[in-house]
């Protein structure tokens, strides 16, 4: 990957992480709490992913944020449709470098992403078209990866 491409990705995983903080906020008021902690394992991969800002702690942020919301010290914060957009976008494209790099071992993860993606995409009344398609090629790529795992076994390697 050339520098520029890293840092539109690091650029695109800090959004991501700002959108998925605001829509844990959005359901910690609704006491979702194992949603809480799917979001935020992904808050915490996507910044050791591509290594976002080593000086930020995403992750004690987004507990911060959360904790303020459950005690009724805050209210969450919106965010605008670009960072809701860019939150589905880097998602796909966490779930693209995680098929690439990591391959069939990650597909649990890479699988996971969907339903996240439709989950705050539903909270955040998202068209069905912004959710649906990254959803899809998702999808496509968890099956080309067991696809191309059960080739190689029916190969016996």
């Amino acid at each position: 990957m050339d520098e520029e491409s890293i840092r539109q990705d690091r650029e695109l995983a800090r959004a991501a992480i700002r959108g998925l903080t605001s829509y844990a906020e959005q359901i910690a008021r609704q006491g979702k709490d194992d949603e809480i902690q799917q979001v935020r394992s992904l808050v915490d991969a996507l910044s050791l992913y591509w290594g976002v800002d080593g000086k930020q702690d995403w992750t004690g942020e987004f507990d911060t944020r959360v904790q303020r919301i459950r005690q009724g010290r805050s209210m969450p914060r919106h965010c605008s449709s670009l960072i809701r957009l860019k939150t589905v976008k880097g998602l796909g494209r966490y779930a693209e470098e995680m098929a690439s790099a990591q391959g069939v071992e990650e597909i649990k993860r890479i699988m996971e992403i969907p339903d996240v993606i439709r989950h705050l995409g539903m909270a955040w009344e998202m068209s069905r078209n912004d959710i649906e398609y990254p959803c899809q090629r998702i999808g496509d790529l968890a099956e080309s990866l067991q696809a191309s795992q059960r080739a190689m076994q029916g190969m016996g390697m």
